[in-house]
């Protein structure tokens, strides 16, 4: 955002290509004018609507075809990455996780899916 750079910043940098990736929509997308961005974008859907926004092309198989249905458990797991990455690219740096804590919500998520 034009800051110095920090560690919040390097913060901010893993959190909005993670968003993304699961979300498919990039963070210039015309969609997006003065008073939205993909993190208000995503923001607005959390955590109720997350599924409605997560991109469907991480459910398709090798051959194309989209699976809609998601087990329970992952659509926790993803739940709870998109906490994470919330929590990352939060506008103001001193409202963003640690680094630390991205790792501790990560593998949160991680043991979630393999339960």
């Amino acid at each position: 955002m034009g800051a110095q750079a920090s560690t919040q910043g390097d913060v901010y940098s893993y959190g909005i290509p993670l968003l993304e990736i699961f979300i498919g929509i990039c963070p210039t997308d015309e969609r997006f004018g003065d008073s939205m961005s993909l993190h208000k974008h995503v923001e607005t859907a959390y955590p109720a609507r997350v599924m409605d926004i997560i991109d469907t092309k991480l459910f398709s198989s090798d051959h194309g075809n989209e699976n809609t249905f998601v087990p329970e458990n992952s659509q926790e797991c993803l739940v709870l990455v998109i906490r994470c990455v919330l929590l990352c690219s939060k506008e103001l740096s001193k409202e963003r996780i640690a680094m630390s804590d991205v790792v501790k919500e990560l593998n949160s998520a991680r043991n979630k899916l393999l339960e």
